[in-house]
């Protein structure tokens, strides 16, 4: 008897958990949906004026799992985190300073260290990575080298 709900995952914290976060994702889903749907213009005059300005009827929400970067020098790991970068900047409207910030976050300290090595080389004036002028592409091409 024991063996058989633990094969059915009742009473387990994981499945329970996970079941609850569904459960909360779905009904949010659904929020959304119904209020797309109370935005829908009904065929009126009213309705269409409800659209005029920057109003938009639709939000949509990505998500990106973008991995650390290890530094490792592997050009299609180096690529492919790029890449990823580059969808969720494609989402995002950040400046080049914030996307040098960003991808920092998601790699190791010792590309930080590296990108503040390089800036300070490259040009002794910007020596400290908050005040470096580069761009994202310069960052871009730097690591790929």
């Amino acid at each position: 008897m024991a063996d058989e709900k633990k094969d059915e995952g009742t009473g387990d914290p994981i499945r329970i958990l996970l079941e609850e976060a569904l459960e909360w994702q779905r009904n949010a889903t659904m929020d959304s949906f119904a209020q797309i749907l109370q935005r829908l213009p009904i065929g009126d005059a009213l309705a269409s004026n409800r659209y005029s300005g920057n109003a938009t009827p639709f939000k949509v929400q990505f998500n990106f799992e973008i991995p650390i970067f290890e530094g490792q020098i592997d050009i299609d790991a180096i690529d492919k985190w790029i890449n990823l970068l580059d969808g969720y900047f494609s989402v995002h409207e950040f400046s080049s300073r914030e996307k040098i910030v960003f991808a920092l976050l998601k790699a190791t300290p010792h590309v930080k260290d590296w990108w503040e090595t390089y800036c300070k080389q490259k040009d002794e004036s910007t020596g400290s990575l908050f005040s470096a002028a580069s761009t994202w592409n310069d960052f871009w091409d730097a690591i790929k080298e």
